[in-house]
């Protein structure tokens, strides 16, 4: 997360301690279990799920140790757990155990999609040296995927530029953003994104910050830029609608802990 005042240590992976006190994330495949109050479930309660497929520790927070447990997609839940979606949980945790829950995330689907070697298709296995999976037949190495995304905040004057997917919920605008193709720099990305998504020009581009985003394994990296040239026309399949917007007449956001809301509250307190 953005401004992340508390202290959370990765820890390697496939590396076993002796801790014994450790904060249990549960997934089946790579959604994420709760207990039907919304709180954390107890290590009683996944203990009636029976030994998990995967179980490691992925990081500390303050001295907390917390763990990773991953159970079969199709396995049969008690009525005391429910597979819930990460996104629903932006509000209502503190960033550092949302920063834990999406690296939980990111990892659950990493080894979902990973189950066997993509070069000779045997099973895979953990690797004894780094965080990584490895081929015991063909050596092959699978590092933790991450996607590289560029979001950037335009702005024309006292205006701001936001733009609605298809895709989002109903009367939600935000930043326009969009993947990092393979040899394009993040900057170049910024450029050719806006261009193709609503037809503008913009300059002095300028970083704002990052967030990791398990959906489902995004890096996201924000920038600020100015309005330089051209007027709006959009991509149809990716862009619904797209407005210049002041202070007064904003629309219905999104939520404040994910990188567009970050940034579009940065703008507002200091525009």
């Amino acid at each position: 997360m953005l401004n992340q005042s508390i202290s959370i240590k990765l820890t390697p992976v496939f590396k076993p301690r002796d801790d014994v006190s450790s904060v249990l994330l549960g997934f089946c495949g790579d959604a994420l279990l709760m207990a039907m109050d919304g709180s954390l479930p107890s290590a009683e309660l996944f203990e009636r799920l029976g030994k998990p497929r995967h179980s490691f520790h992925i990081g500390e927070i303050e001295q907390e140790l917390y763990t990773l447990l991953i159970w079969e997609e199709n396995i049969t839940l008690p009525n005391e757990l429910v597979k819930t979606n990460l996104r629903q949980f932006l509000d209502f945790h503190p960033p550092h155990l949302f920063a834990m829950l999406s690296r939980a995330k990111q990892l659950a689907h990493w080894l979902y999609d990973n189950q066997y070697c993509g070069r000779c298709g045997d099973p895979i296995g953990y690797s004894e040296k780094f965080s990584s999976l490895t081929c015991q037949s063909c050596g092959f190495t699978i590092f933790p995927r991450l996607s590289p995304a560029c979001i950037v905040l335009i702005t024309k004057g006292d205006e701001i530029l936001l733009a609605r997917s298809p895709h989002f919920e109903k009367g939600m605008y935000s930043l326009l953003a969009g993947f990092v193709e393979a040899g394009e720099s993040v900057e170049d990305a910024v450029h050719r994104e806006i261009y193709e998504e609503v037809g503008l020009r913009v300059k002095n581009l300028h970083y704002f910050g990052s967030q990791a985003w398990p959906f489902p394994h995004s890096l996201m990296l924000g920038f600020f830029a100015e309005y330089d040239s051209g007027e709006l026309v959009l991509q149809e399949e990716e862009i619904e609608d797209a407005k210049w917007f002041t202070k007064d007449n904003l629309p219905q956001l999104p939520k404040l802990a994910t990188i567009s809301g970050i940034m579009i509250n940065h703008w507002f307190k200091n525009c």
